[in-house]
């Protein structure tokens, strides 16, 4: 009988898949020795991340649990973030943290019937919907926010103001201890940061109408900085790319952050961690005082001028004192790093 040829096609194929299992299967492997070690040495709190979504969302919400699934596994003094895995059913979880729940009313009644709701933890891209309009009693998590606040043990939120608003908005300050704050975050870490003087753009006029649109104010605002000698350049929310936004972050020395409303402004983080100081309204998006500027004018509807003229007045004297830039980004990176986020959120919980 004739031998059968080999197809080396076939078999480099076959090799490759060989090789990929073996690989696979030594990750898992690495893996569940991290998780034992961690879990048995040190015997924390096991929290379990959902990261079964990570490419199904974009904007701010895939931007914050990309930062978050950076650096888990993450260990605290009292907690231990894992990722969601094929691994994760030989332990004993202690609770699941949804960053962007996505269940449909039967399988939250599901939960509720199985008496696992207690281990849920929901937030921070959960509710409202629309901010104006919660709660909206035609979306079920809405309608039933009072219930799902109650029978989970959290719903994460980034900020005190969020959190006031979502109770007082829902009548559930009565049990506001059930809010956790999670600040939102970024590990954004530029290899090269430009200098003060290096940079050829004065201001990012960055405008974001998510909710309430202030355009006309944003308009006449950029109008009298365009007067002014300082170069400024104007970007929407949802019309760069991240490689503009580096880019322009690196050659700029300031940011207006004129934004409404916001509640985690991840793309202000990522141009904060370039060395760029900001101008904002919202005090939950001062991260530091020596880096950031709270200017309560910007949400002025009438009359622009006194927010422009207090901005100028600053950026005159910091302009004058030629600030490190690098040491501005590390003060800032340190702030919005996922890392001291996720610290603080197993101190707020526990």
């Amino acid at each position: 009988m004739k031998k059968k040829k080999i197809n080396k096609k076939k078999l480099i194929i076959l090799l490759i898949i060989i090789f990929i299992i073996i690989l696979e299967s030594y990750n898992i492997l690495i893996n569940l020795l991290f998780y034992f070690n961690k879990y048995k040495i040190n015997n924390n709190i096991l929290l379990e991340i959902d990261t079964t979504i990570l490419n199904k969302i974009q904007g701010g919400p895939g931007s914050f649990l990309r930062g978050i699934n950076e650096i888990i596994p993450f260990s605290t003094n009292k907690c231990n973030f894992i990722p969601s895995s094929i691994i994760n059913f030989i332990f004993n979880i202690d609770y699941y943290y949804f960053t962007f729940p996505q269940f449909k009313e039967s399988q939250f009644e599901k939960l509720v019937k199985s008496k696992i709701i207690n281990k849920y933890i929901l937030g921070p891209v959960f509710v409202p919907k629309k901010w104006e309009f919660f709660p909206d009693f035609n979306e079920w998590e809405e309608n039933r926010f009072s219930e799902i606040l109650n029978l989970t043990k959290a719903i994460a939120v980034h900020s005190k103001r969020v959190m006031n608003y979502l109770s007082l908005r829902s009548n559930t300050t009565y049990n506001i201890d059930k809010f956790k704050i999670i600040r939102a975050c970024s590990n954004l870490k530029p290899k090269k940061v430009k200098q003060f003087n290096e940079r050829k753009i004065d201001i990012i006029f960055f405008e974001k109408y998510a909710d309430f649109n202030h355009s006309i104010q944003g308009e006449k605002l950029f109008s009298l900085f365009n007067k002014t000698k300082k170069k400024i350049v104007s970007i929407k929310y949802g019309s760069y790319n991240k490689k503009i936004l580096k880019k322009l972050a690196n050659n700029s020395k300031f940011i207006i952050y004129f934004s409404f409303y916001d509640t985690g402004a991840i793309g202000l983080k990522e141009i904060q961690n370039f060395g760029v100081i900001s101008f904002v309204h919202q005090e939950d998006l001062i991260i530091n005082n020596e880096t950031c500027f709270l200017i309560p004018e910007l949400a002025n509807f009438h009359n622009m001028k006194p927010a422009f003229e207090k901005i100028m007045a600053t950026i005159e004297i910091i302009s004058t004192k030629c600030p490190d830039c690098e040491l501005i980004a590390n003060k800032n990176q340190y702030a919005n790093n996922c890392q001291n986020s996720l610290r603080d959120f197993c101190k707020n919980l526990f």
